[in-house]
């Protein structure tokens, strides 16, 4: 049996996808704290019902699963950039402004997105124990008895 035939651990590192790109966005809008008129990112939050749907099962909705640009002729150019890498894995990344604008249009609160960061972290190794522990339980239950 293929590990990644299990739900759980389908479920689990799916979020942990999710986490890891989430701390990419937050980063992004960290390294521009100071650039005149940018607006902070947050990606849409993650769902388990949309991950654990099948690929056109009729339980997928729009608003779950955000759907990536496909290239369905060899001419087209490939997506680039923050948006495109998000698309590919299957998430959104969204405005989200902060509670603070500076005089030069910024949005980005620090402190915010450190709050984003310490949450982000705290979930993925959540995560992180979550699937180690069902592996554990894995192995332990495929062991042949002690005799």
């Amino acid at each position: 049996m293929d590990v990644s035939s299990i739900p759980i651990l389908a479920m689990l590192r799916s979020r942990m996808t999710y986490l890891s790109e989430r701390q990419r966005v937050v980063a992004e809008n960290v390294a521009n704290t100071s650039t005149p008129g940018y607006r902070p990112r947050d990606l849409a939050p993650f769902r388990f019902k949309a991950s654990s749907a099948q690929p056109g099962s009729a339980s997928r909705t729009s608003s779950e699963v955000p759907t990536a640009l496909e290239v369905t002729h060899p001419a087209h150019q490939r997506p680039e950039g923050p948006e495109a890498s998000a698309a590919a894995r299957g998430f959104r990344a969204e405005r989200r402004p902060d509670a603070v604008t500076t005089l030069d249009g910024n949005q980005v609160s620090l402190e915010d997105q450190m709050l984003r960061m310490a949450d982000s972290r705290m979930n993925y190794e959540a995560a992180i124990s979550f699937y180690q522990k069902s592996v554990t339980m894995i192995r332990t239950a495929a062991r042949s008895p002690a005799r």
